[in-house]
């Protein structure tokens, strides 16, 4: 990878590892990755809902994974899942974080994502994304409506309206303020949590 180098680490019971760093004080710095990502590029955003990448993508959200964990994980063959790691890495939404050469002398390569929780941007999506993002996020005001007042008559025109200011707020809030979080559900919690309070105090649910 342009702009890396390979620094072979310390021997340790029989294992040599190999690192992707920049250069820090101390000559080394791991891959960084950040809490969100608001994906604008229509082609990536296409390529964020596929659904296998998307399972991938939630397992490298928070840790590095080799093929070979990932195929078990998913119960894929290797070459399927080989396969879109390519695509993903053509398109930098993953990275080769390190590699290793394990006791029997086979290197290992590892990936982890971006960012733990990657979004396409609501309007640089395609219709058929729109539609999804918004039966998703349907569902999420539904269980928050239940949950808040379950006595409470709404009409499917309200959560329809609630529904669209949720999608339009959450994306606000990534835009603005989306990182800081450790893990992808805690990403997630502090976004929507973010999401109905501005809601709430507009009046808008």
């Amino acid at each position: 990878m342009t702009g890396y180098k390979f620094v072979i680490g310390i021997f340790i019971y029989g294992q040599i590892t190999y690192k992707l760093f920049g250069k820090t004080k101390n000559n080394t710095k791991m891959v960084k990755t950040v809490s969100i990502m608001l994906i604008q590029d229509p082609e990536k955003i296409e390529i964020l809902n596929e659904p296998t990448r998307r399972q991938i993508l939630r397992l490298l959200s928070d840790r590095e994974m080799t093929l070979t964990q990932i195929a078990n994980e998913l119960g894929l063959s290797k070459r399927s899942v080989w396969y879109h790691l390519r695509v993903l890495l053509s398109k930098d939404l993953i990275v080769l974080s390190r590699k290793r050469v394990n006791i029997y002398g086979i290197e290992e390569k590892y990936y982890r994502a971006k960012a733990s929780m990657m979004i396409g941007d609501f309007n640089k999506s395609s219709k058929k994304i729109r539609e999804e993002t918004l039966e998703s996020n349907r569902d999420v005001v539904i269980g928050y409506l239940c949950a808040k007042d379950p006595q409470r008559p709404i009409s499917d025109e309200e959560i329809e309206k609630m529904t669209k200011q949720f999608t339009k707020t959450v994306q606000e809030i990534i835009e603005n303020d989306g990182n800081g979080y450790k893990t992808r559900n805690q990403t997630k919690l502090a976004i929507y949590r973010k999401a109905f309070k501005k809601l709430e105090e507009n009046k808008w649910i």
